[in-house]
């Protein structure tokens, strides 16, 4: 009763950041119908470097603002970092820093980057198949499998949900679900909730 309870829950949240992401959009829409006008102010003050760091100030506050958006949709590590990454260019780009501060700023950058390259992975092989984000969009991993998957939901978590209640099955480490001849073993949970996926194809994974 209380893993039902907790579903629905997580899907009304995902429906509110769904709400608030197309809230997000129209002002993004409002804001860039500004700065189109702000446009006559630039050209009236060409030499006014001031002027100019404000309009690309909102610029790029436009920018963070449709990355926050892919982000709350998307709902993986890497939207996180992308946001980030463009939130402390802004901040190097836009505002006049001491020394100090934009050091600090790139060296951020530089640990982001780092993070990204060698301690971020949204899958990798083991003998039997693929491990990844119960997360991972259903699209991506039909393209890491060249394996048709149900589109039951949008996260290959959601789909093993979604089978475990037709099933009348509970979910729990270790627990392996057949999706279109492709086995999908629950490899670690959290508070009830699906983390970490083995993806395994009897013939291997493909693509």
């Amino acid at each position: 009763m209380g893993f039902f309870f907790r579903n629905h829950l997580l899907r009304w949240t995902g429906f509110m950041e769904v709400f608030l992401s197309f809230l997000l959009i129209v002002s993004v829409v409002i804001a860039t119908v500004g700065l189109v006008l702000n446009l006559y102010g630039l050209a009236q003050n060409l030499n006014d470097t001031n002027y100019f760091q404000k309009f690309l100030g909102s610029t790029m506050a436009l920018i963070i603002a449709l990355e926050l958006i892919k982000m709350i949709l998307r709902d993986t590590i890497g939207s996180t970092i992308e946001v980030l990454l463009i939130a402390i260019s802004r901040k190097l780009i836009v505002s006049e820093n001491d020394t100090l501060g934009f050091l600090i700023g790139i060296i951020a950058i530089a640990f982001l980057f780092l993070i990204r390259k060698y301690l971020f992975v949204s899958e990798f092989s083991t003998e039997n198949g693929l491990v990844v984000s119960a997360a991972m969009p259903v699209a991506e991993a039909e393209k890491l499998l060249n394996r048709p998957l149900p589109h039951q939901a949008q996260t290959v978590g959601g789909v093993v949900a979604r089978i475990a209640s037709q099933e009348k099955r509970k979910l729990q480490e270790g627990a392996v679900y057949t999706v279109n001849g492709v086995k999908v073993r629950i490899n670690r949970m959290e508070n009830g909730i699906i983390q970490v996926l083995e993806l395994m194809v009897e013939d291997g994974p493909k693509g």
